[in-house]
């Protein structure tokens, strides 16, 4: 049984009938002057043959046409034949924050869009279609629908700030294979940017298509933003060749600051502004146009802190530095004979390892022990080739790349949350009161790059407790790795299986075919018979 899957153009049909009307009520001479009275009589033969709602003359014109008219009006309601197995298809869209590049004026979530409406239309009519979106959080936002809905459903997608849920999405596309939602045979293809097959999870054998789209391309990203007490600190990263780029920062929507900062190749830099004093939120931009507009903005709350007081055992220039970016900390230097007696919001302990404590040190404390609290280390520090910085997503590493970062020495530390490892060793951990660095600040070039700063800066925010404001905004601001737009990758084709197979003829392109020839004939008849 025929089946039309666009049931709405059935009123085209009603076009053969309105041809008739015409040819009823239309007029078949044209008024001319005549040298002779003669041929009036033949003029009133004419205009009684004209008059309208007569019975329809012999005219090869008028069926060619009405069939024309019905073979459009069929084709318009795309007619399929039954037949064939269903087939299953699932497509699978990275959501991420990279999709928001543009390239050739179109984002790459709007190419990853027309690459996969291409895929839809060539499928078979009666092909169902799972949607699923991979960003943060992975949503199935169609099921087994048809194409039309498909279309619909893609065409709402939009793109979120965070990472993509890949290896989940395609977890949730295994699981519905199991649980016989969807057939084995099943297409599965994922949209997305820069991935690659060696990246995802792969079940029984099976491997999805992947279609990468977008170009290679530089951008510029403001990646960290913190305002307290006057002040306000962006860190702005080039993934690019060397260049120089200016930001506005601006304070309750207010213009208060611009400034520019020059970026090596592939490097960071931080720029500062000042604040009101009373400001509540902050908000820095990169002016110049770049791949990914949508990085060059972050907002943040600013802090308002009481006035801290913090007690040091040892003298460290790199540390005081760091430490006087707060003007709100007090400095109070001590030794370790004094710390009982000394009050104070944070310790700062010894220099190798480096304790930062809000915990008040016992009686006696001992700079050479080999542990404090539920922390330890070895006594003999670990020495040779820096091995690369393995950081953990946490709150003292928001921010951190740890590039370029070279040790000499360090102290393995075991207890509490390892934030930063060395060739496997923890040498940054803490819990809600200790942060502990196993190393010597002068056995490292950290002190002299831009993370050291933000690493000082994310331990007091941690440890101390401040008065900050009512309802802080979230900070927004996108996650690094989304703003390295250089990364390309190959797409990678499954083969095609033969469970999804044709589902009905379809016979558009037959009747449009059909239409177009009948129009031909009705214009070579309509020249003998006009």
């Amino acid at each position: 049984m025929i089946r039309f899957l666009n049931p709405g153009f059935a009123w085209m049909l009603a076009a053969p009938a309105a041809i008739v009307v015409l040819y009823l009520l239309r007029r078949r001479f044209l008024p001319q002057q005549v040298p002779s009275v003669f041929l009036w009589r033949r003029s009133v033969q004419d205009y009684a043959a004209n008059r309208p709602f007569q019975r329809l003359m012999k005219n090869l014109l008028l069926p060619l046409q009405v069939l024309a008219t019905l073979a459009l009006a069929l084709a318009l309601m795309n007619p399929v034949l039954p037949g064939g197995t269903a087939g299953k298809t699932i497509l699978v869209f990275d959501i991420s924050g990279s999709m928001q590049a543009e390239c050739n004026g179109k984002s790459r979530l709007e190419l990853a869009k027309e690459e996969a409406l291409k895929r839809i239309r060539e499928l078979p009519a009666e092909e169902e279609i799972t949607v699923i979106t991979a960003g943060d959080e992975v949503q199935r936002l169609l099921l087994s629908g048809n194409r039309e809905e498909a279309e619909k459903t893609i065409g709402s997608i939009a793109c979120g700030r965070g990472g993509a849920e890949i290896d989940r999405a395609l977890t949730l596309v295994w699981a519905l294979a199991r649980s016989g939602e969807e057939e084995k045979g099943a297409t599965v293809t994922v949209f997305s940017d820069a991935l690659r097959l060696s990246e995802i999870h792969t079940r029984g054998g099976r491997t999805p298509t992947i279609i990468n789209v977008g170009e290679a391309a530089e951008n510029r990203t403001v990646y960290s933003l913190t305002a307290e007490n006057g002040k306000a600190y962006a860190r702005v990263a080039n993934f690019g060749k060397e260049c120089t780029v200016t930001l506005a920062c601006e304070t309750d929507g207010t213009l208060c600051g611009a400034g520019e900062v020059t970026i090596p190749a592939g490097e960071t830099a931080g720029v500062s502004f000042d604040i009101p004093e009373e400001a509540r939120t902050v908000r820095v931009k990169i002016r110049e146009k770049d791949a990914l507009e949508a990085d060059n903005t972050a907002e943040a709350a600013v802090k308002h802190a009481a006035s801290l007081h913090v007690a040091v055992t040892e003298d460290s220039v790199f540390l005081e530095s760091a430490l006087k970016v707060r003007p709100d900390l007090t400095v109070m230097r001590t030794d370790a004979e004094a710390l009982a007696s000394t009050e104070a919001d944070l310790y700062i302990l010894g220099s190798d390892p480096l304790i930062l404590t809000t915990r008040i040190p016992e009686e006696g404390y001992d700079p050479a022990a080999t542990a404090f609290g539920p922390f330890g280390w070895d006594g003999e520090a670990k020495t040779g080739d820096s091995p690369a910085a393995e950081i953990s997503e946490s709150p003292l590493t928001t921010g951190l790349t740890m590039k370029n970062v070279f040790f000499r020495e360090w102290h393995p530390v075991s207890g509490g949350r390892a934030v930063l490892r060395l060739g496997g060793d923890p040498v940054i951990t803490w819990n809600g009161e200790t942060a502990i660095l196993g190393f010597d600040l002068h056995n490292t070039n950290l002190p002299l790059k831009y993370d050291f700063p933000i690493l000082i800066q994310n331990i007091l925010n941690t440890l101390l407790t401040e008065e900050q404001a009512a309802e802080e905004p979230a900070v927004n601001v996108m996650p690094l790795g989304e703003s390295d737009t250089r990364d390309t990758a190959p797409d990678y084709e499954t083969e095609k299986t033969e469970t999804t197979g044709e589902q009905g003829r379809e016979l558009r392109s037959v009747l449009l075919i059909l239409f177009l020839l009948l129009l031909v004939a009705e214009m070579g008849v309509s020249r003998y018979v006009c």
